[in-house]
């Protein structure tokens, strides 16, 4: 029997959404009530490594657990988001953007927003140092399956060494930037050594789903308690399917098309 898993896909957590980027803000107050419902709906909140062995261990029918996850590694995951998580003695897994380490969101500049603080090196440790889970979220944070294989490769492995190098320990987890991935650069995440990574595809993972592209719901600022109330209780969230959709296929070879655009007009 299949049991679902509601991964949850948090970025920033701030009072103080930026540019077209607000879209995928949520507010202190809003992070902290999402909290509390997961609390009262007797939801256990674990790491993506935790989560994979409860799978391969055959314990996850007995546990009833979501994972927060929260992509790109902005500054105010530290001061907004875990301290709320740590007040409630849960758990979170975050994937960094490895090369923005103490810099800022430049790859969100076309949407107006090229300057959120990313976290310090100092408060990455520390997070670590107090259980957060810290998976890597590629250097640059780039469409992967549009990049050239060594692009895509040293993206991918590069972040790993990085992070790996910071934290003094291992870096298990990879979670594909705008969720974008293919065969080839899923196989690169394998090559890479890491054990699990996560994509998106907005719907409910399971304990049959690919431990290399794991589903993920994409948490906006406009989700009330109703909204988180129907992920956790798979009401209008399909299952993870097993083979990726057709408009996912011709969604992909509209990007790389651009890409292609982009560079032939940089003259790259």
């Amino acid at each position: 029997m299949v049991t679902p898993i509601p991964i949850l896909l948090y970025h920033s957590v701030s009072d103080h959404g930026i540019g077209h980027f607000a879209p995928f803000t949520v507010s202190r107050a809003q992070f902290a009530a999402h909290l509390d419902h997961l609390a009262a709906r007797g939801f256990n909140t674990v790491t993506i490594e935790q989560i994979l062995d409860s799978i391969s261990t055959g314990k996850l029918a007995q546990e009833r657990s979501a994972v927060i996850t929260v992509d790109d590694g902005f500054a105010d995951f530290h001061s907004n988001a875990w301290p709320e998580i740590q007040d409630r003695g849960m758990k979170a897994t975050l994937y960094m953007t490895a090369g923005a380490l103490g810099g800022r969101s430049d790859w969100l500049a076309p949407l107006g927003a090229g300057h959120i603080p990313m976290l310090k090196r100092r408060q990455l440790l520390q997070l670590a140092t107090e259980g957060c889970e810290i998976g890597a979220h590629s250097m640059s944070h780039p469409q992967l399956d549009c990049l050239p294989p060594q692009q895509a490769e040293y993206e991918i492995r590069q972040s790993k060494d990085v992070l790996e190098h910071v934290l003094g320990q291992p870096v298990n987890s990879f979670a594909y930037p705008h969720g974008y991935h293919d065969r080839r650069v899923r196989q690169m995440v394998v090559e890479a050594g890491y054990s699990s990574a996560c994509a998106v595809r907005n719907a409910l993972s399971h304990s049959d789903d690919d431990r290399f592209a794991l589903a993920r719901v994409t948490i906006k600022s406009d989700f009330g308690i109703d909204q988180i109330d129907r992920v956790l209780s798979g009401q209008g969230i399909p299952l993870a399917r097993k083979r990726e959709r057709t408009r996912t296929r011709v969604w992909r070879q509209m990007r790389r098309w651009k890409f292609r655009q982009q560079l032939r007009r940089s003259g790259s």
